[in-house]
């Protein structure tokens, strides 16, 4: 090759680096460069220096599922699955960091694993790379899976996409679920983190790309607060005469199952008195969902949890199992929005239905 060529070729090249930094939206940059509004560290950890917070979410009260074992199943196919779960309840904070560029995934998230070890936390799994599974960053953080997002409200479109944009395509995947028991409770923090190598969402994925994201998960054990009122007997009696229909949030069940907790015979003893105040009355006992998880599991858990309620009612206080009807209608008839916790809250209920 002519030496004319070789050093046109290499003075392009050195030329492209530049031009190619400098392409970056000065807009995204300077969103990605700042904490997400309100976002604030955890006081379990700090961070990485010359880190910002993309995107944090807080529950007082919630659940989590942790990862606690490796994906199984390939990428695309339909049977993918992490081999365990855990579910853990009470202040859950997800926050997602951007790091500074040009560090490594296994520097960053050794970081984070030794400032919670030096606190007292200790590894209950831990995986890297490939032993991870093939399908484990796909599971954990997709960018179509809003439920994934730690997106705060009123986030700016631009922090977003930056936000879906961070774990679409990574290296180097990290992964670290740990642990710490109290007199209070156990205490999680899993650590997930990756390089990102760009992805698909153009000038949004160029910022993130060269620099580790980490996404940092903590469920502190902390009580709910029982904040739903009991509804008395001539309210349900009110409710089903103008609207047909009586609303229930002080009937509590276990996560996951149809077993009525102690804390719900208040509200059973209201409709029990209702009931018995209008002999004739005959309804259906209607259990509802939100929408997280698949719709026939929903369906099938409502309809557990409505026929619980009438079982108890006829077994435990008399009333005639032939005028009441158990029905489960899952997440069908939403009273708000399934966007937000305090949505889905809304949604969780039983219904007194005059049939």
């Amino acid at each position: 090759m002519n030496i004319a060529v070789v050093i046109a070729t290499t003075l392009l090249s050195l030329l492209l680096v530049p031009a190619a930094q400098a392409a970056l939206e000065p807009r995204y940059v300077a969103e990605a460069e700042k904490d997400a509004p309100g976002a604030e560290d955890l006081k379990l950890s700090r961070r990485y220096q010359g880190s910002f917070i993309l995107g944090q979410t807080v529950k007082e009260f919630d659940e989590l599922v942790l990862v606690a074992g490796p994906a199984v199943g390939k990428s695309y196919a339909n049977d993918k699955k992490f081999t365990k779960l855990i579910t853990a309840q009470g202040k859950v904070t997800r926050t997602v960091y951007l790091s500074p560029v040009n560090r490594s995934s296994l520097e960053v998230f050794q970081n984070y694993k030794n400032e919670l070890a030096g606190k007292g936390f200790a590894v209950d799994y831990e995986c890297a790379k490939e032993a991870c599974g093939e399908s484990f960053a796909v599971l954990k953080y997709r960018w179509d899976n809003k439920a994934a997002h730690p997106i705060g409200p009123k986030y700016p479109q631009i922090r977003e996409h930056l936000i879906k944009a961070v774990f679409d395509q990574v290296l180097d995947l990290r992964y670290a679920l740990m642990k710490k028991s109290g007199p209070e409770g156990d205490t999680y923090v899993a650590l997930y983190a990756g390089v990102n190598t760009g992805g698909g969402h153009g000038s949004f994925s160029d910022v993130v790309r060269d620099r580790v994201s980490i996404l940092v998960e903590a469920v502190e054990p902390k009580g709910m607060e029982t904040r739903m009122e009991t509804v008395p007997a001539q309210k349900i009696t009110d409710d089903l005469t103008a609207q047909g229909r009586a609303v229930f949030y002080g009937i509590f069940f276990d996560f996951d199952k149809a077993d009525i907790k102690p804390e719900s015979a208040p509200q059973l003893a209201e409709m029990a008195k209702a009931m018995k105040a209008n002999p004739g009355l005959k309804v259906f006992i209607v259990g509802h969902t939100d929408n997280q998880g698949k719709l026939d599991y929903n369906l099938g858990l409502s309809q557990r949890r409505a026929e619980a309620v009438a079982k108890t009612l006829a077994t435990q206080h008399g009333i005639p199992a032939a005028r009441m009807t158990a029905k489960g209608a899952g997440p069908l008839a939403p009273l708000a929005s399934n966007r937000d916790e305090a949505g889905r809250a809304k949604n969780r209920r039983v219904e007194m239905v005059e049939q």
